[in-house]
Protein backbone atom coordinates (compact mmCIF):
# COMPACT_ATOMS: atom_id res chain seq x y z
CA UNK A 1 0.00 0.00 0.00
CA UNK A 2 1.27 3.49 -1.06
CA UNK A 3 2.07 5.99 1.59
CA UNK A 4 0.53 8.64 -0.44
CA UNK A 5 -2.95 8.79 0.74
CA UNK A 6 -5.29 11.53 0.94
CA UNK A 7 -4.76 12.11 4.90
CA UNK A 8 -1.33 11.70 4.61
CA UNK A 9 -0.62 14.36 2.01
CA UNK A 10 -3.16 16.55 4.20
CA UNK A 11 -0.99 16.03 7.31
CA UNK A 12 2.43 16.59 4.89
CA UNK A 13 0.79 19.90 3.45
CA UNK A 14 -0.53 21.24 7.02
CA UNK A 15 2.86 21.48 8.64
CA UNK A 16 4.35 24.44 9.26
CA UNK A 17 7.49 25.76 6.82
CA UNK A 18 6.70 22.06 4.69
CA UNK A 19 7.18 22.71 0.60
CA UNK A 20 6.27 20.48 -2.13
CA UNK A 21 8.05 19.17 -4.77
CA UNK A 22 11.00 21.36 -3.84
CA UNK A 23 14.07 21.37 -5.69
CA UNK A 24 17.01 19.80 -3.55
CA UNK A 25 20.10 19.88 -6.71
CA UNK A 26 20.90 23.20 -5.35
CA UNK A 27 20.91 22.05 -1.72
CA UNK A 28 23.65 19.55 -2.32
CA UNK A 29 27.36 20.03 -2.83
CA UNK A 30 27.26 18.17 -6.34
CA UNK A 31 24.14 20.17 -7.52
CA UNK A 32 22.40 17.07 -9.03
CA UNK A 33 19.18 15.63 -8.39
CA UNK A 34 15.32 15.62 -8.87
CA UNK A 35 13.27 17.31 -6.52
CA UNK A 36 11.51 16.52 -2.70
CA UNK A 37 8.43 15.31 -2.83
CA UNK A 38 8.13 17.67 0.37
CA UNK A 39 10.58 19.26 2.31
CA UNK A 40 11.28 20.74 5.36
CA UNK A 41 14.01 22.84 7.46
CA UNK A 42 13.83 22.50 10.72
CA UNK A 43 16.50 23.60 13.74
CA UNK A 44 14.98 23.53 16.71
CA UNK A 45 15.19 19.64 17.95
CA UNK A 46 11.62 19.09 19.28
CA UNK A 47 10.40 20.25 15.75
CA UNK A 48 13.13 17.97 13.65
CA UNK A 49 11.37 14.87 16.33
CA UNK A 50 7.98 15.58 15.86
CA UNK A 51 9.04 15.44 12.15
CA UNK A 52 10.16 12.52 12.44
CA UNK A 53 7.45 10.72 14.52
CA UNK A 54 4.53 12.50 12.39
CA UNK A 55 6.35 9.98 9.14
CA UNK A 56 7.04 7.44 11.12
CA UNK A 57 3.51 6.87 12.74
CA UNK A 58 2.27 7.34 8.99
CA UNK A 59 4.25 5.05 6.69
CA UNK A 60 5.69 7.86 5.43
CA UNK A 61 9.23 7.65 4.02
CA UNK A 62 11.31 10.67 5.39
CA UNK A 63 15.80 11.18 4.75
CA UNK A 64 17.52 13.74 7.15
CA UNK A 65 19.64 16.15 5.33
CA UNK A 66 22.59 18.34 6.07
CA UNK A 67 24.81 20.08 4.31
CA UNK A 68 24.16 17.67 1.18
CA UNK A 69 27.62 16.28 0.60
CA UNK A 70 28.50 13.11 -0.26
CA UNK A 71 25.16 12.69 -1.56
CA UNK A 72 23.81 11.42 -5.27
CA UNK A 73 20.58 11.85 -5.71
CA UNK A 74 18.46 10.27 -7.95
CA UNK A 75 17.22 12.33 -11.15
CA UNK A 76 13.74 11.45 -10.21
CA UNK A 77 14.03 12.56 -6.15
CA UNK A 78 12.91 11.98 -2.72
CA UNK A 79 10.41 9.88 -1.97
CA UNK A 80 8.01 11.64 1.27
CA UNK A 81 9.24 14.16 3.51
CA UNK A 82 13.09 15.47 3.43
CA UNK A 83 14.07 17.04 6.74
CA UNK A 84 17.03 19.53 5.81
CA UNK A 85 18.61 19.80 9.53
CA UNK A 86 20.08 23.35 10.14
CA UNK A 87 20.36 23.70 13.89
CA UNK A 88 23.92 25.10 14.86
CA UNK A 89 24.38 25.37 17.54
CA UNK A 90 27.53 24.69 20.04
CA UNK A 91 28.76 25.16 23.65
CA UNK A 92 32.37 24.95 25.12
CA UNK A 93 32.98 23.45 28.89
CA UNK A 94 36.75 22.91 29.13
CA UNK A 95 37.99 20.86 26.55
CA UNK A 96 34.48 19.16 25.21
CA UNK A 97 32.75 20.56 22.70
CA UNK A 98 28.75 19.93 22.42
CA UNK A 99 27.61 20.72 19.00
CA UNK A 100 24.34 20.41 16.92
CA UNK A 101 24.08 17.90 14.17
CA UNK A 102 24.02 21.02 11.06
CA UNK A 103 26.64 23.11 12.26
CA UNK A 104 29.68 22.53 10.14
CA UNK A 105 32.41 20.36 10.24
CA UNK A 106 34.93 22.96 8.84
CA UNK A 107 33.17 25.98 10.81
CA UNK A 108 33.60 23.62 14.24
CA UNK A 109 37.65 23.31 13.71
CA UNK A 110 37.62 27.54 13.53
CA UNK A 111 35.86 27.01 16.60
CA UNK A 112 37.78 24.55 18.94
CA UNK A 113 40.50 26.46 17.50
CA UNK A 114 39.52 30.02 18.38
CA UNK A 115 38.77 28.57 22.37
CA UNK A 116 42.50 27.07 22.19
CA UNK A 117 41.57 23.29 21.96
CA UNK A 118 43.85 20.97 19.55
CA UNK A 119 43.11 17.97 18.10
CA UNK A 120 40.15 18.69 15.32
CA UNK A 121 41.97 20.19 12.76
CA UNK A 122 41.89 17.35 10.60
CA UNK A 123 37.89 18.38 10.64
CA UNK A 124 38.97 21.28 8.55
CA UNK A 125 39.20 18.86 5.33
CA UNK A 126 35.50 17.84 5.95
CA UNK A 127 32.90 19.97 4.07
CA UNK A 128 29.88 18.44 5.87
CA UNK A 129 27.71 18.97 8.76
CA UNK A 130 28.30 17.24 12.72
CA UNK A 131 25.15 14.67 12.07
CA UNK A 132 26.69 13.39 8.58
CA UNK A 133 30.13 12.94 9.84
CA UNK A 134 28.87 10.87 12.29
CA UNK A 135 26.70 8.91 10.06
CA UNK A 136 29.46 8.55 8.19
CA UNK A 137 32.35 8.71 10.61
CA UNK A 138 33.78 10.80 8.76
CA UNK A 139 37.85 11.78 8.54
CA UNK A 140 40.51 13.17 6.05
CA UNK A 141 44.23 13.51 6.98
CA UNK A 142 44.31 9.67 8.60
CA UNK A 143 42.15 10.81 11.61
CA UNK A 144 38.04 10.45 11.80
CA UNK A 145 35.46 11.91 14.59
CA UNK A 146 35.39 8.44 16.21
CA UNK A 147 38.88 8.96 17.45
CA UNK A 148 37.90 12.30 19.36
CA UNK A 149 34.26 11.26 20.01
CA UNK A 150 32.69 11.36 23.35
CA UNK A 151 28.82 10.69 23.11
CA UNK A 152 26.35 11.61 20.43
CA UNK A 153 22.49 12.75 21.34
CA UNK A 154 20.00 11.34 19.17
CA UNK A 155 16.47 10.27 18.51
CA UNK A 156 14.42 7.22 16.97
CA UNK A 157 11.06 7.38 16.30
CA UNK A 158 8.77 5.81 18.98
CA UNK A 159 11.34 5.38 20.59
CA UNK A 160 12.33 8.70 22.35
CA UNK A 161 15.87 10.54 23.01
CA UNK A 162 18.79 8.25 23.09
CA UNK A 163 22.61 8.61 23.61
CA UNK A 164 24.88 6.81 22.35
CA UNK A 165 28.84 6.33 22.49
CA UNK A 166 31.43 5.34 19.64
CA UNK A 167 30.69 1.60 20.91
CA UNK A 168 27.02 2.05 20.01
CA UNK A 169 27.38 3.58 16.74
CA UNK A 170 29.49 0.77 15.70
CA UNK A 171 31.57 3.47 13.96
CA UNK A 172 34.08 2.04 11.04
CA UNK A 173 35.69 3.47 7.89
CA UNK A 174 32.90 5.75 6.47
CA UNK A 175 29.97 3.95 7.98
CA UNK A 176 27.93 3.55 11.20
CA UNK A 177 25.30 1.67 12.57
CA UNK A 178 22.84 5.17 11.68
CA UNK A 179 24.00 4.09 7.42
CA UNK A 180 24.03 0.48 7.53
CA UNK A 181 22.98 -1.37 11.09
CA UNK A 182 20.81 -0.75 14.24
CA UNK A 183 19.93 2.71 14.09
CA UNK A 184 19.23 3.15 10.64
CA UNK A 185 16.93 6.34 10.81
CA UNK A 186 18.10 7.44 13.76
CA UNK A 187 18.79 11.18 14.08
CA UNK A 188 21.80 12.80 15.60
CA UNK A 189 20.96 15.82 17.25
CA UNK A 190 24.49 17.11 18.75
CA UNK A 191 27.43 15.35 19.48
CA UNK A 192 30.58 16.23 21.58
CA UNK A 193 33.90 15.72 20.91
CA UNK A 194 36.42 15.87 23.60
CA UNK A 195 39.68 17.61 22.76
CA UNK A 196 43.22 19.05 24.24
CA UNK A 197 44.46 21.88 25.37
CA UNK A 198 46.49 23.80 23.02
CA UNK A 199 48.03 26.59 21.02
CA UNK A 200 45.17 28.13 19.18
CA UNK A 201 47.17 30.10 16.87
CA UNK A 202 49.35 26.91 15.92
CA UNK A 203 46.24 25.07 15.03
CA UNK A 204 45.22 28.07 12.34
CA UNK A 205 48.62 27.65 10.63
CA UNK A 206 48.02 23.85 10.79
CA UNK A 207 44.39 24.42 9.51
CA UNK A 208 45.64 26.66 6.93
CA UNK A 209 48.46 24.59 5.72
CA UNK A 210 46.19 21.85 5.09
CA UNK A 211 43.71 24.18 3.21
CA UNK A 212 46.46 25.03 0.93
CA UNK A 213 47.84 21.62 0.37
CA UNK A 214 43.44 20.02 -0.56
CA UNK A 215 43.24 23.14 -2.41
CA UNK A 216 46.59 21.90 -4.57
CA UNK A 217 45.22 18.73 -4.84
CA UNK A 218 41.46 18.44 -5.35
CA UNK A 219 38.86 20.12 -7.45
CA UNK A 220 37.57 22.24 -4.21
CA UNK A 221 35.62 24.79 -6.32
CA UNK A 222 33.84 22.36 -8.61
CA UNK A 223 30.70 21.18 -7.84
CA UNK A 224 31.09 17.52 -6.59
CA UNK A 225 30.36 15.30 -3.34
CA UNK A 226 33.83 14.68 -2.35
CA UNK A 227 35.24 11.31 -2.54
CA UNK A 228 33.64 9.10 -4.75
CA UNK A 229 34.86 5.65 -3.59
CA UNK A 230 36.23 4.22 -0.69
CA UNK A 231 40.03 3.80 -0.39
CA UNK A 232 40.68 -0.21 -0.68
CA UNK A 233 42.66 -1.48 2.15
CA UNK A 234 45.89 -0.57 1.80
CA UNK A 235 45.39 0.94 -1.51
CA UNK A 236 44.05 4.54 -3.16
CA UNK A 237 40.86 4.84 -5.40
CA UNK A 238 42.63 8.00 -6.76
CA UNK A 239 45.20 6.59 -7.71
CA UNK A 240 43.89 3.29 -8.73
CA UNK A 241 41.44 5.15 -11.12
CA UNK A 242 44.70 7.42 -12.56
CA UNK A 243 46.54 3.88 -13.09
CA UNK A 244 43.37 3.12 -15.04
CA UNK A 245 43.63 5.73 -16.88
CA UNK A 246 40.43 7.06 -16.27
CA UNK A 247 40.80 11.39 -14.88
CA UNK A 248 39.13 12.80 -17.63
CA UNK A 249 36.49 10.06 -18.50
CA UNK A 250 33.09 11.14 -18.97
CA UNK A 251 29.79 10.29 -19.43
CA UNK A 252 27.59 13.73 -20.12
CA UNK A 253 28.42 16.58 -18.08
CA UNK A 254 29.51 14.20 -15.54
CA UNK A 255 33.98 13.57 -15.47
CA UNK A 256 36.35 13.11 -13.43
CA UNK A 257 38.46 15.23 -12.07
CA UNK A 258 41.80 15.20 -13.65
CA UNK A 259 43.59 16.77 -10.99
CA UNK A 260 42.47 13.94 -8.38
CA UNK A 261 40.78 10.47 -9.69
CA UNK A 262 38.80 10.29 -6.85
CA UNK A 263 36.67 13.32 -7.43
CA UNK A 264 33.68 13.45 -9.94
CA UNK A 265 32.73 16.94 -10.89
CA UNK A 266 29.56 18.25 -12.33
CA UNK A 267 30.38 20.72 -15.47
CA UNK A 268 27.31 21.51 -15.47
CA UNK A 269 23.79 20.01 -16.14
CA UNK A 270 25.59 16.58 -15.01
CA UNK A 271 22.02 13.74 -14.36
CA UNK A 272 22.69 11.72 -11.67
CA UNK A 273 22.36 9.06 -14.48
CA UNK A 274 25.66 10.28 -16.14
CA UNK A 275 27.28 9.98 -12.49
CA UNK A 276 25.99 6.52 -11.80
CA UNK A 277 27.62 5.32 -15.07
CA UNK A 278 30.64 6.99 -14.80
CA UNK A 279 30.62 5.07 -11.07
CA UNK A 280 29.99 1.89 -12.88
CA UNK A 281 32.23 2.42 -15.23
CA UNK A 282 35.18 2.99 -12.92
CA UNK A 283 34.28 -0.18 -10.71
CA UNK A 284 34.17 -2.18 -13.85
CA UNK A 285 37.70 -0.81 -15.58
CA UNK A 286 39.43 -0.61 -11.95
CA UNK A 287 38.57 -4.69 -11.08
CA UNK A 288 39.20 -5.48 -15.20
CA UNK A 289 42.76 -3.89 -14.67
CA UNK A 290 43.57 -4.71 -11.20
CA UNK A 291 41.49 -7.48 -9.53
CA UNK A 292 40.48 -4.68 -7.03
CA UNK A 293 36.25 -4.09 -6.60
CA UNK A 294 36.02 -0.49 -5.23
CA UNK A 295 33.29 0.57 -3.26
CA UNK A 296 31.40 3.82 -3.76
CA UNK A 297 31.72 5.92 -0.52
CA UNK A 298 29.07 7.98 -2.04
CA UNK A 299 25.51 7.55 -0.92
CA UNK A 300 22.78 7.05 -3.39
CA UNK A 301 19.69 8.72 -2.34
CA UNK A 302 15.99 8.70 -4.15
CA UNK A 303 14.18 6.65 -6.54
CA UNK A 304 16.81 4.99 -8.53
CA UNK A 305 14.41 2.41 -9.75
Amino acid sequence: MSWRTKSNLAWLREQPGVKEDEALASRTSFGIGGPADFLVELARAEAIEKAIDGCASRDIPYFLLGAGTNLLIADRGVEGLVVRVVNREHEIAGTRVRAAAGLKMMRLARIAADANLRGFEFAIGVPGTVGGAIYQNAGCWGKEIREVLVEVEGYMAGTGKQTWNAAALKLGYRTSALRDGALQGGLVLSATVHLARGDGEEARQMMAKLTRERNETQPIKTKNCGSVFKNPPGDSAGRLVQAAGLKGAREGAAVISTLHGNFIVNEGGAKASDVLRLIERVMAEVKRRFGIQIEPEVEMVGRWK
